[in-house]
């Protein structure tokens, strides 16, 4: 017969003896009280310090059960704006918008947001040009003039910084008279065609800059938020009955020992040395290991299997539980090290 049929076989047999003895005991409810306090984030770590594994209030001892902290964070924000340049083949203000992006993603100094092409703010400025020569032309009308000669006509004329020269006088016939039966010319009116070359700038491509503006935010903790559970200290009572002084009160107690055998030792680091801090028994077919310490400590854990939970735990997932918070290990080895 094994352990386990041993102790099962003791147990009710004690159970059978002792249910008379235990009819009139009646466990009370243990009072709770929490306790709200937010710190700055400059004075966490002092708070976390100063936080009491036991109480007294109003005559009534408690003992610290359970410590939850929630961060408390405010949006800082600053306007952020920043100018872009970029050649364009193009003179119009339009067309040159289209060549930028309209918002761009900016990150900086653990700010983030979108900044937004300002519209209005586009500026062209000429980048590379070249001179170019062109011809220009000028008209002049000389009317009844006695003779359709040259010499009474300017063959160049200056205007406007621009020498014009004369390149093709036209002549026509104003006015004849009968002289023996023939139209003899007395007048004429001449239209006199000048030439000239002016220089302009002929503007390659062009220079421009466009304004970004937008808000950036960025989330900052400023304080931190703890709330503290304590539950009444239970005060110790002796309900044993007379039965457990039997033998069979003993094996019960054996058995239950050997059922519930520590096999998981959690240990922390304090000042570079490790210290048992808390005795767990968990079977096969668990996957939560609570290694959530009554009293503040250090983040540094050392977690110990004995050989039979290990074996059965080999490469297997194992969920760590330390507060409010969950961590996914691959038992690897008996023993190892997290931080949290």
């Amino acid at each position: 017969m094994n352990k386990k049929r041993i102790v099962g076989l003791s147990l009710l047999l004690v159970l059978a003896f002792s249910t008379n003895c235990f009819a009139n005991t009646n466990t009370p409810k243990l009072k709770i009280y929490e306790e709200n306090k937010t710190v700055s984030i400059e004075n966490k770590v002092e708070y976390k310090n100063s936080i009491k594994n036991e109480i007294i209030v109003d005559s009534v001892s408690y003992k610290l059960k359970d410590v939850k902290e929630q961060e408390n964070k405010t949006i800082l924000t600053k306007v952020k704006e920043e100018t872009e340049e970029r050649i364009v083949n193009t003179s119009d203000k339009y067309s040159a918008l289209k060549l930028f992006e309209n918002q761009k993603q900016i990150e900086e100094d653990g700010y983030i947001g979108i900044i937004e092409l300002q519209q209005d703010s586009i500026e062209l400025t000429a980048n590379e040009s070249y001179i170019e020569e062109y011809k220009v032309d000028l008209k002049r009308e000389y009317n009844n003039v006695p003779q359709n000669e040259l010499n009474e006509i300017p063959k160049t004329i200056q205007e406007n910084g621009t020498t014009y020269y004369l390149t093709n006088p036209v002549w026509n016939i104003a006015k004849t008279q009968s002289i023996d039966g023939q139209e003899i010319p007395i007048s004429y009116n001449g239209v006199m065609n000048y030439e000239g070359v002016k220089q302009r700038r002929v503007k390659k491509n062009y220079i421009a800059n466009v304004t970004y503006k937008g808000t950036l935010e960025k989330e900052k903790v400023d304080s931190m938020t703890y709330n503290l559970t304590y539950e009444e200290i239970k005060e110790e009572k002796d309900y044993t009955p007379v039965v457990l002084s039997t033998t069979a009160g003993i094996i019960f107690f054996s058995g239950l020992i050997i059922l519930r055998r520590k096999n998981i030792f959690i240990y922390n680091s304090n000042n570079g040395k490790w210290r048992l801090v808390k005795k767990l028994h968990i079977s096969k077919n668990d996957r939560l290991i609570n290694i959530t310490p009554s009293i503040p400590m250090s983040g540094k854990y050392r977690i110990v299997l004995n050989n039979k939970l290990y074996n059965e735990l080999l490469n297997k997932n194992m969920t760590i539980k330390y507060f409010d918070k969950q961590y996914i290990y691959e038992i690897k080895e008996k023993e190892f090290e997290i931080y949290v």
